[in-house]
């Protein structure tokens, strides 16, 4: 963890952090995967990242939400490592992801970078001895830049953060009227939180325009101007705020 730190300066006692993607960029030349869905994701409206599978997409997308994170890079590096018969080989992970730091106080909880493997749990056992030197390999590799390494099957993946924003993806392309979107925020700025339901109703006295600010206010969840709690259900009591970190928000 230290070298990774040590690459980053400290300003007015918070560090900068330069995203990785100005240092690592994918080794591998996009191609397309006989079988399997694979393509070029719009990532916050800053790049493009390439996937070969629907788990790498998701994958991203998962990202692509969290607040957390602030860059991600696909096919990153290549490391070499001996095979299970003792022969010479490469190995790309298939995504290096930055944390942010805004949230750290001390080196004790800094956010190292994550090396991630995407592999289906079938795929994981059914190979498991023949994926391991490689996996040993990307452990090693990691640990001397100061990273983590990890490996995401689907059972880690679709969890109940994967179920919402897979709900929130259909509003993303909502419109929001400027006028009512301006509202909204200003309102729940206000209030410091409220609830999907109940912030439109602060706002509008008719019916409709209440139904209106509802689809409205996921549109803004959507869209990450507002935020909450994604690793629990979605729910017209879901207490909101007003997000603080909306470059990606500016992006949409």
């Amino acid at each position: 963890m230290q070298n990774y730190i040590n690459r980053h300066e400290c300003l007015n006692g918070e560090f900068f952090m330069k995203k990785l993607s100005d240092e690592y960029s994918p080794v591998r030349k996009a191609q397309t995967v006989y079988g399997s869905i694979s393509g070029n994701y719009a990532f916050r409206g800053e790049k493009t990242i390439w996937f070969e599978s629907t788990l790498e997409r998701d994958f991203i997308l998962k990202q692509e939400f969290n607040n957390n994170v602030i860059d991600v890079v696909g096919q990153p590096v290549v490391i070499p490592y001996i095979t299970e018969l003792g022969n010479q080989s490469t190995y790309t992970p298939d995504f290096l992801v930055q944390f942010s730091s805004s949230n750290c106080d001390d080196f004790e909880d800094f956010p190292v970078p994550m090396l991630i493997e995407i592999k289906p749990k079938k795929k994981l056992v059914e190979d498991w001895d023949k994926l391991k030197p490689k996996f040993r390999a990307a452990h090693r590799f990691a640990a001397d830049k100061g990273w983590k390494f990890k490996i995401i099957s689907e059972t880690r993946l679709y969890d109940q953060y994967w179920e919402n924003i897979n709900f929130l993806k259909k509003f993303r392309r909502s419109h929001v009227d400027a006028v009512d979107q301006q509202l909204l925020l200003d309102t729940l700025q206000k209030l410091g939180q409220s609830t999907i339901n109940q912030l439109p109703a602060h706002i509008f006295k008719d019916k409709t325009n209440v139904l209106k600010g509802i689809h409205q206010v996921w549109a803004l969840v959507a869209k990450r101007m507002v935020t909450c709690d994604l690793y629990c259900p979605l729910t017209a009591e879901t207490v909101i705020w007003v997000n603080q970190n909306d470059a990606f928000a500016r992006n949409i």
